[in-house]
């Protein structure tokens, strides 16, 4: 009888540990793909950020996106379009990146290439209170020639993404 009881009670401790509110940190993604030679998403504005979103989900946070802005009209609203998204998403934070991709002097433009991405400027916005905590500017190094693939794209993807992560944990 004794070990009924303690199962029960040790049952009912972890159902109650298990029900109680659990709270991470949520951050909003969103990409502005500044693309001359493309008029759609482009697999590469996709790549970086998958691997943004993989890499954040990885560190803990629960993770959403909007979808990517690729048409420069929109790009003018997109951040407050994206803050109103992250709002009613109840994120805590928005990473704000626009992507500017140089394929003029591609022999590959059509190509998921690092080469074809000239830099990314990226803002991190606390949601709460609509204040830009930190921004800053990421370029691809120098590359190497295994790296000029979608891989090197989305390991690009990540570095971009260790800086936020470093930018919020900075704020907290």
């Amino acid at each position: 009888m004794n070990k009924k009881k303690s199962l029960i009670r040790g049952l009912s401790l972890l159902l109650c540990l298990v029900a109680l509110p659990l709270s991470a940190t949520t951050i909003s993604i969103q990409i502005v793909q500044m693309d001359d030679a493309h008029d759609d998403v482009t697999d590469s504005s996709l790549i970086v950020e998958e691997s943004i979103m993989d890499f954040m989900f990885s560190q803990g946070y629960i993770v959403s996106n909007s979808p990517v802005i690729y048409d420069k009209t929109k790009a003018q609203n997109g951040m407050i379009m994206s803050l109103e998204d992250a709002i009613n998403g109840s994120a805590d934070y928005l990473a704000y990146i626009t992507v500017y991709f140089d394929r003029k002097q591609s022999s590959a433009a059509e190509l998921n290439l690092l080469s074809n991405i000239k830099q990314a400027q990226w803002s991190l916005v606390k949601v709460q209170n609509r204040q830009e905590l930190d921004s800053g500017i990421a370029k691809p190094g120098p590359l190497v020639e295994v790296d000029d693939s979608a891989k090197g794209i989305s390991t690009f993807g990540q570095q971009l993404a260790k800086v936020i992560n470093t930018a919020i944990r900075k704020k907290n």
